[in-house]
């Protein structure tokens, strides 16, 4: 078990005719040529990536395709170079170390099993070739597994086991105990049904007790339904092994109920890391607060009125006190107010309310969500998006075209600045989080 850290890693590629990349270093003012010639040179997967993953912590990395988290994961385990950039597992630098030294393993999204093995040689594959060099009085590694592989199908008195391979199948009886596939080890993968190939999978990196497990979207492959146990179950093993691990998905529901924290990532950079409830409730910018939540949060441009007032077209809102120093410099000035569709309420014909239509209705049983469009006043509309989502309860009986109001809960409000599209805070947060930040 060890602490992970990656000091400001990059990664590029050369760039094909046509390709824009994102610029590496801001270009001198007025001095275009700077920005063609970083588009030109590479396009840029990673950058400035800053991440500490504590011992024994579960990290999940999670973002929309093409964010690079894949890619990170990659740079990692040794199967691609970065450009630029440092990686420490515990004390050791391992930039340079080939993936067999690095004390890493990785389970992959499409399992990466080898079909003519049993699950048992599948797991063990990796056991024996460590080491290397030679056994015993001289004889060389590959000899051993050579007389091993060759003898193992004749009578137990003529087969040849040494030390190294009692200990292999310990270790491997172990790991399939722990993952209750002991019935499973003589089939091939191609006997497996989907959740028990991923299980195999895990059960190979486990097998080799590495300092770090890295997991690529392992569970895309399964059905809903498996994909809730398994998840489940590789948090419970994570737990229970106590190793460091990294997590690639594109799920949020995966990162949220998974992670010990969870860095969200886009374009190449780390947005933001924290734990899952603190990015729930305290998102740093726009992209965070919309992508964790489902579904995501609903934007709304308003005019600021100091002290306390925000309008859009007939709607006017008294916002909370709270909030008056920290939005003072933008009096007179448009902002984006976020609000989450769990934090809008069905309400009653009001000035502070938002008149909408409903488009659209998904009955699930344990909630509903609808899709409504804000009705036009004779004013121009300042609506951020196309429509809002809400959620509403399951007895509520809703149509489409059916005309409502929304009340927005003043103590769940969100504001982002429309330029930088960071969010803005009071500087007490108490009535806005009920619970501690570490």
């Amino acid at each position: 078990m060890a602490q992970v850290v990656l000091e400001n890693v990059y990664k590029s590629f050369p760039s094909r005719k046509g390709e824009i990349a994102f610029p590496t270093q801001t270009p001198s003012k007025g001095n275009k040529s700077d920005v063609t010639q970083q588009r030109t040179e590479s396009v840029n997967v990673l950058r400035r990536i800053h991440l500490t993953v504590p011992d024994g912590e579960f990290m999940v990395l999670v973002g929309p395709s093409g964010c690079g988290k894949s890619t990170l994961l990659r740079i990692l385990a040794g199967l691609e170079q970065m450009t630029g950039g440092n990686i420490w597992v515990g004390d050791r630098l391992i930039n340079e170390l080939p993936p067999k030294e690095r004390d890493i393993a990785m389970v992959f999204q499409n399992y990466a099993l080898y079909p003519h093995m049993t699950v048992y040689e599948n797991i063990a594959f990796g056991l024996r070739r460590r080491g290397g060099g030679t056994q015993g009085e001289g004889i060389p590694n590959w000899v051993e597994n050579l007389a091993v592989e060759m003898t193992k199908k004749l009578p137990k008195g003529l087969r040849v086991v040494t030390e190294k391979e009692r200990a292999v199948n310990e270790r491997v009886r172990n790991v399939a105990q722990l993952l209750q596939m002991e019935t499973l080890l003589n089939r091939l993968p191609k006997q497996l049904s989907g959740g028990q190939r991923q299980r195999v999978a895990l059960g190979r990196a486990i097998a080799r007790n590495p300092q770090v497990f890295l997991m690529d979207e392992p569970l895309s492959n399964l059905d809903a339904k498996l994909r809730a146990e398994t998840r489940a179950q590789i948090v419970k093993l994570q737990r229970q092994l106590g190793t460091t691990t990294i997590y690639v998905t594109h799920d949020q529901t995966e990162a949220m109920t998974m992670g010990d924290r969870i860095a969200i990532m886009n374009q190449g950079q780390i947005q933001q890391v924290a734990p899952p409830l603190e990015l729930y409730k305290r998102p740093e910018n726009r992209f965070v607060a919309e992508f964790i939540g489902s579904p995501p949060m609903n934007f709304i441009s308003v005019k600021f009125q100091a002290p306390q007032l925000i309008t859009n077209g007939d709607f006017r809102m008294t916002i909370p006190s709270i909030w008056s120093s920290a939005l003072q410099k933008y009096d007179g000035r448009t902002l984006i107010l976020g609000i989450r569709p769990e934090h809008l309420i069905v309400s009653v014909p009001a000035t502070k309310n938002l008149p909408v239509k409903v488009d659209l209705v998904e009955n699930l049983g344990y909630d509903s969500y609808i899709s409504v469009r804000l009705i036009e006043s004779g004013q121009q509309n300042l609506l951020a998006v196309n429509s809002l989502q809400v959620r509403v309860p399951p007895d509520r009986v809703i149509r489409v075209g059916e005309e409502l109001w929304l009340s927005l809960t003043p103590e769940k409000i969100h504001f982002f600045d429309p330029e930088t599209e960071l969010a803005i805070y009071p500087k007490s947060q108490s009535i806005f989080l009920p619970f501690e930040l570490s």
